[in-house]
This record gives structure tokens, sequence and C-alpha cells, in this order.
């Protein structure tokens, strides 16, 4: 009988041995060879998955991002507002090997996103999908009365997504400045800042 081969399974493996590949060689010595040798399959059988080098990176992107959206949609099903916002930044900042392993994957990009219109363009839809979450739980948050009455949505939305890529890029180049509980610390900075006071 022949083997029945889950080709998304199959997929998502051969885009974690990407992963692995750039966080353990940085992106610009990751190779279809070496992805092929990690994922431990040959070159050929990455073409049945992939058009080319540039799709299998942009697709080790998606992942790492679909990953951390699912984790969010999975814990905050039931929150709304600051208690929702909240799980979305802490799934998003790099607190453990795994998150730190996705950050890894995120600032291994952005050099390449400079000289790559497609990988911009990826970049770009894929921030806009992560404002729009953040404004949603903060629009939540001041419809229930739990932001101050004066805080920008707008400049408020953007401080986070700040803070989340300014956390990773010093996470992952100088890890001992920002320890889990200092990354802790400044989110809890943060979004004391937008809290209504009399809430």
């Amino acid at each position: 009988m022949p083997k029945i081969v889950d080709w998304e399974a199959r997929k998502d493996e051969i885009l974690e041995a990407t992963w692995r590949v750039i966080s353990r060689d940085g992106l610009s010595r990751t190779t279809v060879r070496a992805i092929a040798l990690e994922a431990n399959c040959s070159q050929g059988i990455l073409s049945h998955y992939f058009n080319d080098k540039l799709d299998i990176l942009a697709s080790a992107l998606l992942l790492s991002h679909r990953r951390v959206r699912e984790r969010t949609e999975k814990k905050v099903r039931d929150l709304k507002g600051l208690a929702a916002l909240r799980i979305a930044m802490l799934e998003a900042l790099p607190l453990d090997a795994e998150r730190e392993l996705e950050a890894r994957i995120e600032v291994s990009f952005w050099g390449r996103m400079l000289s790559d219109r497609e990988l911009i363009e990826l970049g770009r839809r894929e921030v806009d999908l992560l404002h729009d979450r953040l404004r949603g739980h903060l629009l939540e948050a001041r419809d229930a009365g739990e932001l101050r009455e004066d805080l920008d949505i707008e400049l408020a939305t953007q401080e986070l997504i700040i803070l989340i890529d300014g956390v990773s890029v010093e996470r992952v180049h100088f890890p001992k400045s920002v320890p889990p509980a200092r990354q802790l610390e400044l989110l809890e900075r943060s979004l004391a800042g937008f809290v209504n006071p009399r809430g």
C-alpha cells in the first residue's frame, strides 16, 4: 500500500527546517541545499512544494506569523479589550525559546526586505494584520471604558508595534539586556500609560 503523505504537514516541516537554518547560519547564508539537508529531503522534493528560494523564505516567514496568530486566537477567544490586548502582546514578544526563534526569523528578514520588493510587500501586509489586531483590541478597551479618554488609538497601536520590534531586535542581538522579566516590565509600563485612571 503506498504511503500517504500529508502535504501540508510536510510543507510545514520543511519550513520549520528553514527556520533552523536561518537561525543557525543567517539569512544570507541560507541555501536551498542547506534547507534540503536540514529537512532530510532532496532539492528536487523542495521543488514540489515551492517555486524557488524566495518562495521558501517568504513561506517560512508567513508560517512564523501564522503560528503567532493561531496561539493568540486560541488564548483570546473569550477575552476582549485590555485582557485580549495583553495576550496578543505576550504572544508577539520573545519571552521563551519558541517566540525567540520567531523573533530571530523576523529580524533576519528585515535587511533582505530593503532590496526585495516582494518581501517588502509581504512584510507590509503582515504588519497591517498585526496593526489591525492590536488596534481592534484597543478599540474594544476604549468602548469598555478601560482607556484614557484622550488616548490616541493610532499612536498607541504604533507604540505597541514598535515595542514588539524593538524588544525583538534587542533580544536577538543583546539577549541579556531584555530578559523575559524586563520585557514584561516594558509591556506593563506601556499598557499602564493607556489605562483610564478612574477605571
